[in-house]
């Protein structure tokens, strides 16, 4: 506990440490009273209610705190993005005790961030703050007004140049586009996949690679139960999952990590005139189960979605394109 000085005026002062400002300063509480004593019980009851009371928390120390609490249950990925809005968001908001927060200055913070930020990182930075809310001052009622969400325009492939694709790759990165066009799985569950997950034609997806802090390659459990599923391995990945003699459980099956495949499929695409993510070919997989009349519900379990969000976008895209072509075919007979 910090003691108190005396001041030229007779009175006598305690300074405690309270956190850094935006730009990294150091703050601190002043308490004055007629004597020593007093202003040392002044400090100790504020260091009190600030140890026992979170509303007295400021933003910034709200929101690490709130990250610090979740480091063990969420993704290392999810941490990190956590952890990089933090330290380049909220500016005003930063130093104000969660007591003083109210929907006006939230709002007023939004406005100025939406004129530079996509309404999709907006309702990040928005989010984050609302989980702390949620967690250290739950009696608040925060009424904000966010910018509208432009739906993301998907692309999909056809048919014709995911073969054309994986004729044009090589060895290595053949098993990865088959794997992901014939089953749908994503980059970071390609790259964890080990022959233990490899059993009686079956695959079982339980584990995914991520960025971590520092960008260290970490490996997690799917962020949610929907990410773990087992999918029956089709014919034209078979080859491609059937263990050589001799190979232990744990070896990885493709060796290459998930920024390693991000750029050979980007490196593929520009040698074949196309201009896909690697993503677009679960957006495929997803497309061809949609064609054949697979219910929503079983799409949903073979991709590991936790909701038909994903699968209704890709819907909305092929029946876009179906209509384009019923426009075209009207306009060809009224020519």
């Amino acid at each position: 506990m910090p003691k108190a000085k005396r001041l030229p005026s007779g009175s006598w002062r305690v300074q405690v440490y309270a956190g850094k400002d935006i730009s990294g300063k150091r703050k601190y509480e002043s308490f004055t009273a007629p004597t020593k004593k007093e202003a040392e019980y002044l400090a100790a009851q504020w260091q009190l209610r600030r140890s026992t009371r979170p509303e007295d928390m400021t933003v910034a120390e709200a929101i690490h705190a709130y990250i610090g609490s979740r480091s063990a249950v969420l993704s290392p990925a999810t941490i990190q993005k956590y952890t990089n809005l933090y330290k380049t968001h909220y500016g005003p908001l930063r130093s104000i005790p969660l007591r003083q927060l109210t929907s006006a200055k939230i709002q007023s913070y939004i406005n100025t961030v939406s004129q530079e930020k996509s309404p999709k990182t907006v309702s990040c930075i928005y989010g984050l703050l609302t989980a702390t809310l949620a967690q250290y001052a739950p009696d608040l009622a925060v009424h904000v007004h966010l910018p509208r969400r432009v739906p993301q325009e998907i692309t999909i492939p056809t048919p014709e140049e995911v073969r054309r694709m994986i004729e044009a790759s090589d060895d290595v990165f053949r098993p990865v586009l088959v794997i992901a066009s014939s089953m749908g799985l994503r980059r970071g569950e390609i790259s964890a996949l080990t022959w233990a997950d490899v059993q009686d034609g079956v695959l079982r997806i339980n584990k995914a690679f991520t960025k971590g802090p520092g960008g260290v390659l970490v490996l997690h459990a799917p962020k949610t139960n929907a990410g773990i599923r087992r999918v029956e391995i089709p014919p034209a990945a078979l080859p491609y999952l059937t263990r050589s003699e001799g190979a232990p459980d744990d070896a990885r099956i493709i060796p290459l990590t998930p920024d390693a495949i991000t750029r050979r499929f980007e490196r593929l695409c520009s040698r074949l005139g196309f201009s896909y993510r690697f993503h677009s070919l679960r957006h495929y997989y997803d497309s061809v189960l949609l064609s054949l009349g697979v219910p929503d519900k079983y799409i949903m379990a073979r991709m590991g979605h936790a909701t038909p969000s994903m699968t209704k976008q890709v819907y909305q895209h092929l029946m876009q394109s179906k209509d384009d072509q019923v426009t075209a075919a009207i306009n060809d007979f009224f020519s």
